[in-house]
Formats: structure tokens, C-alpha cells, sequence
């Protein structure tokens, strides 16, 4: 996302979602038809668990909300984790993937919405998650808005869980990665909120691709062993 682009930020953001699947085809990331996305999904859901469990947020009581939604899929993990349907919320900038989303649950508080400027007041949920939506935000002045919002909404003592990778694709321009040093800016680190603790998920893609396809048996001894290889982290925030 270009700062000197003519088109609002959601606009550009449709687009790289169109030419992505344009470009990958519509099962580039579908779970029973692509072998080689199982093992990448079971460690990102790994490691949100892990994440939860460090927190030791009480699940069936707690207001969840997961920024950049898409289609749901997240908040129905959380779900079948035994949160209460009533206490998830997803907003999204997409209207096509909210509509799936509340077709999947209705239940579930979905509404399209812009993460700059959430319509939640003031320390409103115990948990705020997003999930590989800062990759994508390569606008720094956009992401220090959504980073605000986010602990804005969140309880003091509350958790901040940023589901994202830590590398970009190199040399393009359409990938900003989530490092720890831009957590720390985004975030206010030690000023608003506090690392609570980094958790391992899915490998690099081209890697983690290949051994969920063609050795899957080895994908988390490959993971345990080669940390460098691990693209995608879950770190947890408290907010302060």
C-alpha cells in the first residue's frame, strides 16, 4: 500500500486480494483439495492455542474480538474452544467475507468495518486478535491507526494476539513483516503494552508447503529444530 497512491487504503487492499487468487487459483489455500496446507494450518492453530493457554483466559466468560476476520474462520476456532458465541466479534473491510462469515455462524457478531476507527468503546474485550493482516499493511501511518484502535479496545490486563509472519516476500513492495521491532513500535511496547511470549506456527511457506505435502511426519520436529524456518509467530500482548 502506497503512500502516494490516488486510492483509499481498502480499495488497494481488495485488489491484492483479487490478483492473489487470481494469480494462485481459488484452492491455493483449501484444506482438502491443496495437501500442501493442512500442516501450515495445524501450526497456526497450534500456536494460537499455546497462546491461549499462556494467558489463562477464562473462555467461557471472555469478549473476544479478531480484527481483519475475513471469512470467520478464526472466531470459529475460538468456538469450538468453547468461547461463547455471544461474547466473538469479527469485523472485516471486505463485505463479500463478512457475508460468509455470517453465513457460517449467525451467532457470531460479525460487521463490516474499518480498523481504523472501531466502533467498540474503550477497554470493550479481554482478547484482540489479528491474524496476517499487518503483512499487507505496508502503510506505516495506516497500521500505527489500526495498532491504536486495537489497544484502545482492549481491557487494561487484557491480551493483544498478533497471528503474523515475521518475513516478507523479498523484494516486493506489497509485504510489510511483523518483526518483533515493529511490534514494539506499532504496539508501544513497555509503554502501553507489555510481550507476554512469542509462539512458533507455520514454517516458511515455500518450506512448509513442500513438508506438508510430501513429509508431513517431520513438518514439527522441522519446526522444533530449525527455528529460523518458522515464518509465522503468535505473540502475545498485555495491555498495561
Amino acid at each position: 500500500m502506497s503512500l502516494h497512491s490516488a486510492k483509499a487504503p481498502e480499495v488497494i487492499r481488495e485488489d491484492w486480494y483479487r490478483a492473489y487468487y487470481a494469480a494462485k487459483g481459488a484452492e491455493r489455500n483449501s484444506l482438502l483439495r491443496n495437501p500442501e496446507v493442512l500442516f501450515q494450518s495445524l501450526a497456526q492453530e497450534a500456536a494460537l492455542v499455546r497462546a491461549l493457554q499462556s494467558i489463562h483466559v477464562e473462555h467461557e466468560t471472555a469478549s473476544v474480538l479478531d480484527v481483519g476476520c475475513g471469512a470467520g474462520d478464526t472466531l470459529l476456532t475460538f468456538l469450538r474452544l468453547g468461547f461463547a458465541a455471544g461474547n466473538l466479534y469479527g469485523i472485516d473491510f471486505q463485505e463479500e467475507r463478512i457475508a460468509a462469515a455470517k453465513a457460517k455462524c449467525s451467532s457470531i457478531h460479525f460487521a463490516h468495518s474499518d480498523a481504523t476507527k472501531l466502533e467498540f468503546a474503550d477497554e470493550t474485550f479481554d482478547v484482540v486478535h489479528q491474524a496476517t493482516m499487518f503483512i499487507h499493511s505496508v502503510d506505516e501511518g495506516l497500521s500505527r491507526k489500526i495498532a491504536g484502535e486495537m489497544v484502545r479496545v482492549t481491557k487494561t490486563g487484557g491480551h493483544i494476539l498478533l497471528c503474523d509472519w515475521r518475513y516478507a516476500k523479498p523484494g516486493s513492495t506489497a509485504y510489510s513483516a511483523l518483526t518483533q521491532k515493529r511490534i514494539a513500535a506499532l504496539f508501544q511496547v513497555r509503554r502501553e503494552t507489555v510481550c507476554c511470549g512469542v509462539f512458533p506456527g507455520p514454517l516458511v511457506p515455500p518450506v512448509g508447503r513442500f513438508f506438508s505435502r510430501r513429509l508431513p511426519s517431520v513438518y514439527f520436529l522441522l519446526q522444533g529444530l530449525f527455528p529460523f524456518f518458522v515464518g509465522q509467530v503468535t505473540t502475545v500482548l498485555r495491555r498495561l
